[in-house]
């Protein structure tokens, strides 16, 4: 069709959905009004007009769109698909994903035996994300397998399909896995034996503990991942080896190449850390219009800078050891400090403010700190009830605090406070 897919996340406040709209120009705009009361009210506000597409019923919103960016005639190199993440610079970026390069990872997928024919998938990943929609969705249609979509993760649905035998497998992010366990305990309920084949678990690191309860649970090894919407997202995984005993993010999927560099961008030594680059058939074309951020990401060589650290074990398997970026994931969500920021800036008497995360047990939170102009006070609640009013709810702080003043600005104020969650 020569068209680009955009999905977007409904639970996405107005100013989000609107910023990234302005951005790419789109000249069509579907909402699913029937199936989200989110986006029916994205529908309403927009002034969309209703469809009826098959037994569901969408809002469409008709704009003047944008000229192609480039040719559209279905050849391998054409975008298929563009993926909004959120942005270092509190902007979120357009990852632009080609044919081949979807081409090339749900074919990977198949042949390393990821999803099976047979296999009966809980599916209860954002398909706005490039985790539910690429690695799971599109890779499970591939494979013919059989996807059971559910509209929004319940631990009680998923431990009811497990006990059933409804489910052979289930790829999660680690909060999902943890609440599952949480709702395993609360109801004295015991998952196996079950029909379970595969347990896959991405989107963020899971702990040890978290691991070993997780497979207590199951009475099977999970299975792990590493990737970014940038790698379209897989580049990693413990697919071709034995679920490991231990974390890891697994080997390099086939026709992928994953090294490590230092800050001057020679590979590291054997044995020691250094950001994780990537370069194969899954990297992405760019960011859309925004050639200074694409030429930061992907360097003259091919490279994909991820910003994570990672270690090469003695096998050849990666660890991913820290982050050299500020972000943060939540529920298996990336989010930058920037971009929740720039929405506590615009509210009122706020002088400054630093966004950090903090740990949980299997997940991170948000954490803020805010310093108001002199003689001025914010209410934390406030204020959090006016994020919730722009900001995805994945990304409002869990807490506030109010500090007289702040350590200091950008990063050194951000490490300063990451000290005291």
């Amino acid at each position: 069709a020569g068209a680009w897919a955009v999905p977007l996340n409904a639970r996405m406040s107005a100013g989000e959905v609107d910023a990234i709209c302005a951005h790419c120009e789109p000249r069509l705009v579907y909402f699913a009004a029937e199936a989200s009361p989110d986006a029916l009210g994205h529908a309403e506000r927009r002034g969309a007009h209703g469809t009826l597409v098959r037994a569901g019923r969408l809002q469409s919103f008709e704009g003047a769109g944008t000229a192609a960016e480039a040719s559209d005639d279905g050849a391998p190199d054409d975008v298929a698909l563009m993926i909004y993440t959120s942005g270092s610079t509190g902007m979120p970026k357009g990852v632009m994903l080609t044919h081949a390069n979807l081409d090339f990872v749900t074919r990977v997928s198949r042949q390393q035996h990821v999803l099976l024919p047979d296999d009966v998938v809980f599916h209860a990943l954002p398909i706005s994300h490039s985790f539910g929609l690429i690695t799971v969705l599109l890779c499970g249609l591939r494979a013919g397998a059989t996807l059971r979509l559910i509209d929004r993760f319940s631990a009680e649905k998923l431990g009811n399909a497990i006990a059933d035998g409804a489910v052979t497998v289930f790829p999660g992010v680690p909060a999902m896995y943890a609440r599952l366990h949480e709702w395993a305990q609360h109801n004295g309920r015991t998952l196996t034996p079950n029909r379970m084949r595969m347990a896959y678990i991405g989107g963020s690191l899971i702990d040890a503990s978290r691991k070993a309860q997780s497979e207590a649970l199951l009475g099977l090894r999970l299975h792990h991942g590493y990737g970014l919407t940038e790698s379209a997202p897989s580049a990693t995984r413990t697919f071709g080896h034995p679920p490991p005993k231990d974390i890891t993010a697994g080997w390099p999927i086939p026709g992928v190449d994953v090294v490590l560099m230092d800050a001057s961008g020679a590979q590291v030594a054997p044995g020691e850390r250094g950001e994780v680059c990537i370069r194969g058939p899954n990297v992405m074309q760019g960011y859309f219009r925004d050639p200074e951020q694409t030429r930061a990401a992907i360097d003259a060589q091919g490279w994909l800078h991820t910003g994570d650290v990672g270690l090469f074990g003695p096998e050849g398997d990666l660890s991913i050891v820290g982050r050299s970026k500020e972000m943060i994931i939540r529920g298996g969500f990336n989010v930058y400090p920037a971009e929740v920021e720039k929405a506590i800036a615009e509210f009122p008497h706020v002088a400054q403010c630093a966004v950090v995360g903090r740990s949980v047990p299997g997940d991170e939170e948000i954490v803020a700190y805010v310093e108001p102009e002199q003689g001025r006070i914010v209410d934390p609640a406030q204020l959090r009830a006016f994020l919730r009013e722009r900001l995805a709810p994945y990304k409002v702080p869990a807490e506030v605090h109010v500090m007289a003043q702040l350590p200091a600005t950008s990063k050194i104020g951000r490490a300063s406070c990451r000290e005291r969650v």
